[in-house]
């Protein structure tokens, strides 16, 4: 990771000052003989191709400073700016003792994330543990043989999908604390997959439910997916809720209607009665 290199900004201003004290300040200054009055430049507005260039150089900085997650000196920061465009001024660091800090700033920064990871990661495995041992306690939550608490929202009339079977759902993805990360049915388009091709913890679930039912499921992050997640949108460790609504099963190997049992005795059968004229074929759907 190179915080120099992230930033657009800072590449634009490695150009600026690349020359050391003989590079041409970004901002010429006033003659000294001049006579004319200036009014003092407005900060709350953006009129000129130069207003326009500063602000951008400058949000663009303060996102790169905003992203390192370690202390700083936000006055030292301005300063060296200052130092960097006046030529007149003696710069506190050399170019090697100043890319030497930076290294030790990037390598504290990775230290710092992993630290915050971690605590974040045992947090969260900390509150999906207490929230199943409680959530366990209300007499409509069941649990599939893996563990997956759900409850029964709309129950469904039709078959149960195998593992080698093709489903279509729809679903509602969230974390604990409600965040969405996946909405089927704000996009309006149901999915379609193997029941082998998801997480296990979904896997689990659809093979205990009917065609047609709808559940709300929490589904523990062992089953989802477990200590690195799929940042940013599922931090480790996380306990995955889901509302999911089995809509098809395409079954791979049907099993077949039982036959009807035929008569005895044929010859005893009675004859087909004549068709009525009268009498509609039954709908097909």
């Amino acid at each position: 990771m190179n915080i120099i290199c992230k930033s657009s900004a800072l590449a634009v201003c490695a150009g600026l000052f690349a020359c050391g004290g003989s590079q041409k300040p970004a901002v010429e200054p006033a003659s000294a003989d001049s006579t004319a009055v200036q009014a003092p430049a407005r900060l709350d507005t953006l009129i000129t191709d130069q207003d326009r260039f500063s602000y951008a150089l400058g949000k663009d900085l303060g996102r790169a400073i905003a992203n390192v997650n370690v202390p700083l000196r936000m006055d030292l920061v301005k300063k060296a700016i200052d130092d960097q465009l006046d030529s007149t001024k003696k710069s506190l660091m050399s170019d090697s003792a100043s890319e030497a800090a930076l290294q030790d700033l990037l390598l504290r920064m990775q230290q710092q994330k992993e630290a915050e990871e971690k605590a974040a990661a045992k947090k969260n495995l900390d509150e999906q543990v207490q929230f199943l041992a409680k959530n366990i306690l209300d007499s409509t939550v069941k649990t599939t043989p893996k563990g997956v608490q759900y409850k029964i929202l709309l129950d469904g009339p039709g078959i149960t999908p195998k593992a080698s079977d093709k489903v279509q759902v729809h679903y509602v993805g969230a974390l604990l604390n409600g965040k969405e990360f996946d909405n089927s049915v704000k996009r309006g388009e149901p999915m379609e997959f193997p029941v082998n091709a998801v997480i296990e913890g979904w896997q689990d679930l659809l093979m205990i439910m009917h065609e047609g039912m709808k559940v709300k499921a929490w589904i523990p992050s062992e089953l989802a997916y477990g200590a690195e997640g799929v940042p940013p949108s599922i931090p480790p460790n996380s306990l995955l809720v889901f509302e999911v609504q089995l809509l098809k099963v395409y079954a791979e190997n049907p099993e077949p209607l039982p036959a009807a049992s035929a008569p005895a005795d044929s010859a005893a059968a009675p004859a087909a009665a004549p068709a009525d004229p009268a009498a509609k074929p039954a709908t097909k759907n």
